[in-house]
């Protein structure tokens, strides 16, 4: 089967200390994009602020971050807005990949985050596993199949069954109890069927 790539960009604001909550407005439009297995940053930096150099910051979580690239020199204008882009060549792949900029002598931008998913040769993937909120059923289907996608507790009896014509379908934490469950994929096209299981904690 062939290798896919899916991937799910969730942009959040972080909580800010009250010396640098203004930085929301200095930094506009901050993303992440995968591409190739990098991941590429976009902002811009709003006219009439300037810093000195910006750092790039990468972390697995909100809080924790390391550097991976700078920018140096003055940034942004006092004349203009300013777009700037950074690209990640080595993000880390079936993880959430967190992102921050440092702006010298102004503070932190906000964060943004990039699941960055690759489910390689496999049938499918859920990520995250197990599951304590809501996770993701990825599978192959460019064809846009009609799939039926049924889910089993423990003792083989049907918890919930959905239909799609996605590649994807979003795992609910509040459909299932504690415990391990089994689903099956099916559809009348080519893609053939698959089980597999995750545990919801």
């Amino acid at each position: 089967m062939k290798w896919f790539r899916l991937i799910v960009i969730l942009v959040i604001s972080s909580s800010l200390s009250s010396v640098y909550a203004q930085n929301e407005n200095i930094v506009l439009n901050l993303s992440a994009t995968e591409f190739n297995g990098k991941v590429l940053l976009t902002w811009a930096v709003t006219q009439g602020n300037t810093c000195n150099g910006i750092i790039v910051l990468h972390g697995t979580d909100s809080t924790n971050y390391s550097q991976v690239g700078t920018i140096e020199g003055i940034c942004g204008s006092a004349a203009e807005t300013i777009d700037y882009q950074f690209t990640d060549p080595n993000p880390n792949v079936n993880e959430t990949n967190y992102y921050r900029l440092s702006l010298g002598g102004i503070g932190f931008s906000y964060f943004v985050s990039v699941d960055v998913i690759d489910a390689g040769n496999q049938a499918y993937i859920v990520a995250p596993n197990p599951i304590s909120n809501k996770s993701q059923l990825i599978f192959n289907n460019d064809n846009q199949e009609e799939v039926t996608i049924s889910f089993f507790n423990e003792r083989g009896e049907l918890v919930h069954e959905t239909i799609t014509t996605e590649q994807s379908i979003l795992i609910n934490r509040t459909l299932f109890k504690q415990g391990v469950y089994i689903f099956v994929l099916k559809s009348n096209g080519v893609i053939e069927p698959f089980s597999g299981k995750f545990s919801v904690i």
